[in-house]
């Protein structure tokens, strides 16, 4: 089987290296981590990703920002989008139609249950706009 492109956006270069690690000792996934909105762009637009794990506090653009920039390219509109935030953003979100989040700080379990379930189709910023934090 192929590898699962995995973009991680996230501005604490600790928890970026921390979810990258762990999602690069699965077989099956390929992560790289960028620390801005910015680079992400850049990074999508010269790698196919199959998840992005979006921080929303982000330097420069946000990652609301980030999500509708991608929402409205059409080689990055079906990719699923996981927010990873300690914030409360339900307006944003129910705008949006994000189906849930993860919230931080994270179980590590329970982020790699999530990353599962957005690449088998189960998650993303997709769905009946209820939203549903993972871990807390």
């Amino acid at each position: 089987m192929e590898q699962r492109a995995i973009l991680v956006v996230e501005d604490t270069a600790a928890i970026a290296e921390i979810i990258e690690t762990v999602l690069n000792d699965i077989p099956d996934y390929q992560a790289s981590a960028v620390g801005n909105g910015a680079d992400a762009l850049a990074f999508v637009a010269e790698v196919q990703v199959d998840l992005v794990l979006l921080d929303i506090n982000l330097p420069g653009l946000d990652g609301f920002a980030v999500h509708d920039l991608l929402r409205a390219r059409p080689d990055t509109a079906w990719v699923p989008i996981l927010f990873m935030t300690a914030g409360i953003h339900d307006e944003e979100f129910a705008r949006r139609a994000v189906r849930g989040y993860i919230k931080k700080p994270f179980d590590l379990d329970d982020l790699l249950l999530r990353v599962d379930s957005a690449l088998a189709g189960g998650g993303g910023a997709v769905g009946n706009g209820r939203v549903e934090p993972l871990g807390g």
